[in-house]
């Protein structure tokens, strides 16, 4: 996997690889990659979530693409779409994410 992408691991197993600079948006992996000393995140590249399922962890990587892509900009931002069954499980995430 290339320096660039991280991997995030849900708690049912998926493997979601997305731009390093995405999952930056997120405070928490944010810290879990970049903190000093050697974590294995950081030395791995890649961070699992014991408690996030995988339905929620693709919606999560989908927001962060989506945090990216509309930051600083002058364009009209699209609302971004949950699903109600998932909703309190990715308010969830999204505080404990910090993003």
């Amino acid at each position: 996997m290339a320096d660039d992408c991280v991997k995030l691991i849900s708690a049912d197993g998926f493997e979601f690889i997305i731009d390093r600079k995405c999952a930056m948006a997120s405070g928490t992996i944010k810290n879990m990659l970049s903190s000093p000393g050697q974590f294995t995140e950081a030395m791995q590249n890649e961070v699992t979530f014991r408690d996030i399922k995988a339905v929620v962890l693709e919606k999560v990587c989908k927001y962060l693409y989506y945090k990216v892509r509309y930051s600083n900009t002058k364009d009209e931002i699209p609302e971004f779409p949950i699903d109600v069954e998932v909703a309190l499980e990715l308010l969830m995430a999204a505080d404990f994410l910090d993003c």
